[in-house]
């Protein structure tokens, strides 16, 4: 019995028949390709593997990209060794594949081709030193080995490469039989070659009847030899990709629907990463079971992402913003509301900080991420597992099965990364070998059992599928553009075709392209859609050339039924039905408050207009409280009733209200100095420091990270302002100091405190300290103009009244400590004084806070609440008028 090829236009039905009906060892390249068949997959790089020998282990892709490294290191010299290597080894590995060996003549050989021969074989050494090999060598160095032939039926390798000829023949025995397609066109050139070399090792061509075709078949024969159109097909042009993903989707669900199985629905990507993320994002939205195989590195799992955060918070000392984002990761301890507050109260940016706080409230000992500066390889390993033990990472990532499959392959890569045991490393270069090791293993992007699945075009040659859905049929996309390898270029792989380095060239990856869109067709039995996006983000595009050679013109998508409880919700927001869809109530109403809030209509109660009065004879209210409440109601409104304010949160700089308080604290203490000691001078620079010492400890500003930097500053600042002979001017002298004061103004309860009040011969002086260069703008006007201070004209109304009763009050003034002088105001008249304080009153009176801030815009400034006013050019829309009946 002699080794036999079936040449088939339709290979499947021969395959299937043969293996059917004879006891033969089947090899195929994908999982695709033998469940068509029913059988088990086993590839010929898997018998590869267990063909090795048992001293020699197949690199794992981190120490291939060591040693990779290591041979670059020593025969280029490159600037960036790393970033060669990486560009380097999918040439590398296509070098590997082509050829057993590189003992050839490098003469002839361009310099670019002669370093990649060079690095190849230094490679290879190096790898055979530790009995290792590179994955593409395993055919090449299997055939090397004593192999023990038997029966094998050989399908889905329908373009072999040199190498895995090689490997058929060597491992085929007698009764062998190969299914190769193949045509008379160009486009089988590569197939006819490989028939040829396997005649000459004594396989023999068997002629065989044609068989029935299918409707994949007859579109094949039709991409080959155009003719009539195929009725089946359709091809549709959608607006954008995610329209082109929800309307496929949405016939993939009906298909099932319709009682169809999943495992008989393929979608088909020849880019699966750039579709990938939208269609399990839109399947999941579907309730479509949808896997994903191809692989994503570990660096874009969770798992990976908590990884690279714990590297970044051991390298930069336990960051506030990083180590916060570590613990709130979702594989982390996620903590209760109580320990963020407490983080942004103290706000911790060192390990023993974080380690307080950590322990205080979640128990946790953060001692296990303190790691030291060298260690041994293994000892770095070892405490990498037990970080992940610590944080319990194994059974937090057990809730999705991608995360499950990312930890066992950290944790497999790991025992690689231990060797050599005795090799001492620092932290940072073990922390970038697991940075490394992150982005080059990967795992499947979707993983899991049955559902629907996503392939490119060469993961389903010799698959069987009675629906196909190709996306991305648009010029550029598919067939994918022949571009030349960075490394080697298509002139250079000419030239080592001399020296029997096979290495792809441009037709023939142009013919490979055409070929896999060939037998892609051929694996449908019932029906196929293809589809393209006519925008892809900006840029316009053209259907695929490959539609007009199957007779297709690409049209406008059917209208679908609704495919998701979202779909439906989104079609019903602009009716009132489903009422036991609470969602979809909450969202027609959020809904119609936008539309109001974005319309010309008067503002409502989501603009502070909620018509609740609140009786003002029952608040007491600050001289800021009223400064808000005059510049802009809704910002009192949000901040007093709303309670929106911001949470208490530490500062790593020092915000102008800090420097405020400290500015006020320390002249406070220096004056009361002077009162307690008369002897003493306002000049006296040790009595600053003293005082400035004593404020800094209290308000803990030596935890600033620069402070030490900005301290001689301030305390120049300040003493500059000591030294001005108007800060404390002749015969006149500091009486009260920071004076809190209670009563009524306009039957408005006010509280207060005046920041100096000075006694001089014509009468009291009032004094407000402003670390800013100008007086305060004030409060509105009728016009919307901020120009009416409130500030000074109280403090004359009814702080000295009330402190002082007896004595009268000859000015008050602003004064800069930054400009060291004081600031020039015009008081407003009594008059107006009583129409803010009449306004103030309306808008408690009637419930009347509306997102009305001053023209001006002194309002927003470093105001809390603008993501909930969201004032901006709708308020244009709304009348000023209309806003403001609520208080007239």
């Amino acid at each position: 019995m002699s080794r036999l090829i079936y040449l088939e236009v339709q290979p499947y039905f021969r395959a299937k028949e043969v293996a059917d009906q004879n006891q033969l060892a089947v090899v195929t390249p994908t999982k695709t390709a033998a469940r068509a068949l029913g059988k088990q997959k086993r590839s010929l790089q898997d018998l590869a593997m267990h063909l090795l020998p048992r001293e020699t282990t197949i690199a794992s892709p981190l120490g291939a990209q060591r040693a990779l490294r290591q041979a670059i290191h020593q025969t280029v010299h490159p600037h960036d060794i790393e970033g060669t290597a990486r560009a380097w080894m999918p040439t590398v590995q296509a070098l590997l594949r082509s050829s057993p060996s590189f003992n050839i003549t490098l003469e002839n050989c361009s310099e670019r081709a002669t370093q990649l021969l060079q690095v190849t074989q230094r490679y290879v050494d190096i790898l055979r030193q530790q009995s290792q090999l590179d994955s593409a060598a395993a055919l090449w160095r299997s055939v090397e080995q004593q192999l023990e032939q038997r029966p094998v039926l050989i399908y889905g390798y329908f373009q072999p490469r040199l190498d895995e000829l090689t490997l058929i023949d060597a491992i085929a025995a007698d009764g062998s039989i190969v299914v190769l397609p193949i045509g008379t066109g160009d486009l089988f050139r590569e197939s006819r070659i490989a028939v040829e070399w396997l005649q000459q090792k004594g396989w023999t061509i068997h002629e065989l009847e044609a068989l029935p075709q299918t409707i994949g078949e007859q579109l094949g024969q039709q991409f080959f030899a155009p003719a009539n159109a195929i009725a089946g097909p359709s091809a549709y042009a959608y607006s954008n990709i995610e329209a082109e993903v929800r309307g496929t989707l949405a016939q993939v669900k009906q298909l099932l629907h319709e009682g169809v199985s999943a495992r008989e629905i393929a979608i088909i990507a020849r880019d699966e990463v750039a579709y990938g993320p939208q269609l399990l994002e839109i399947a999941w939205e579907y309730g479509i079971p949808l896997r994903a195989l191809y692989a994503t590195p570990l660096n874009t799992t969770r798992f990976g992402a908590w990884i690279t955060l714990v590297l970044e918070v051991i390298e930069q000392k336990f960051p506030f913003e990083a180590t916060a984002k570590l613990l709130s990761h979702p594989l982390c301890t996620n903590p209760e509301a109580e320990f963020w507050s407490m983080v942004r109260r103290r706000h911790p940016a060192d390990f023993a900080a974080w380690q307080e706080v950590c322990q205080s409230v979640l128990n946790l000992d953060l001692s296990v991420l303190k790691f030291g500066p060298r260690a041994r390889r293994e000892t770095w390993v070892e405490r990498i597992q037990t970080m992940l033990k610590t944080f319990d990472l194994r059974r937090r990532c057990s809730r999705w099965a991608r995360e499950s499959l990312a930890f066992n392959a950290l944790n497999r890569a790991l025992v690689n990364l231990a060797k050599p045991e005795e090799e001492i490393l620092t932290w940072s270069a073990f922390a970038q070998e697991i940075r490394e090791l992150l982005a080059i293993e990967g795992v499947p992007a979707q993983p899991g059992r049955g559902g629907v699945e996503l392939h490119n075009p060469g993961s389903v040659v010799g698959a069987r599928y009675s629906y196909l859905f190709v996306f991305g049929m648009a010029e550029g996309s598919l067939p994918a553009p022949v571009r030349n390898d960075c490394v080697l270029d298509f002139h250079e792989r000419k030239a080592l075709r001399h020296v029997d380095i096979p290495l792809e060239l441009a037709s023939e990856a142009a013919r490979q392209e055409a070929l896999l869109f060939h037998y892609l067709l051929q694996t449908v039995t019932e029906a196929i859609v293809f589809s393209y996006a006519s925008l892809n983000g900006r840029q316009e595009q053209l259907p695929s050339p490959y539609l007009a050679q199957l007779g297709l013109k690409a049209i406008a998508p059917p209208e679908m039924p609704v495919a998701s409880l979202e779909a439906l919700r989104k079609l019903s927001l602009r009716r009132a039905i489903h009422p036991e869809d609470v969602v979809l109530q909450n969202a027609i109403h959020a809904w119609a408050v936008e539309r109001h809030r974005e319309s010309s209509a008067p503002q409502d109660e989501y603009d502070g207009v909620t018509g609740m009065p609140l009786d003002y004879r029952d608040r007491v209210f600050s001289v800021s409280q009223l400064t808000n409440l005059g510049l802009c109601p809704f910002k009192w409104f949000a901040n007093k009733v709303l309670k929106l304010g911001e949470p208490e949160e530490s500062e790593d700089d020092l915000s102008p209200s800090r420097r405020g308080n400290l500015y006020h604290k320390v002249l406070e203490l220096v004056f009361k100095e002077v009162q307690n000691d008369p002897q003493r001078s306002l000049h006296d620079p040790e009595l600053l420091k003293a005082q400035f010492q004593i404020v800094e400890q209290a308000m803990k500003l030596t935890d600033l990270p620069v402070w030490e930097a900005w301290r001689t500053e301030h305390l120049q600042t300040l003493q500059r302002v000591l030294n001005q002979p108007d800060f404390l001017p002749d015969g006149a002298e500091a009486i009260a100091l920071e004076a809190k004061f209670e009563g009524i103004w306009h039957d408005l309860k006010l509280i207060g405190r005046v920041d100096r009040i000075d006694r001089t011969p014509q009468g009291l002086v009032l004094i407000d300290y402003k670390t800013g260069s100008s007086a305060p703008k004030g409060v509105s006007n009728a016009e919307g103009k901020a120009c009416i201070d409130l500030q000074l004209p109280l403090y004359q109304q009814v702080a000295a009244p009330t402190l002082f009763p007896d004595e009268t009050v000859a000015t008050s003034y602003y004064y800069s400590l930054t400009k060291t002088k004081k600031l020039s105001q015009t008081l407003p008249s009594d008059q107006a004084l009583a129409d803010v304080a009449d306004r103030c009153k309306a808008h408690l009176e009637h419930g009347h806070f509306p997102v009305q801030p001053d023209v001006g815009g002194v309002a927003c400034q470093y105001c809390a609440f603008d993501m909930v006013c969201r004032q901006g050019s709708r308020l244009s829309r709304k009348s000023r008028k209309e806003n403001t009946n609520g208080a007239d």
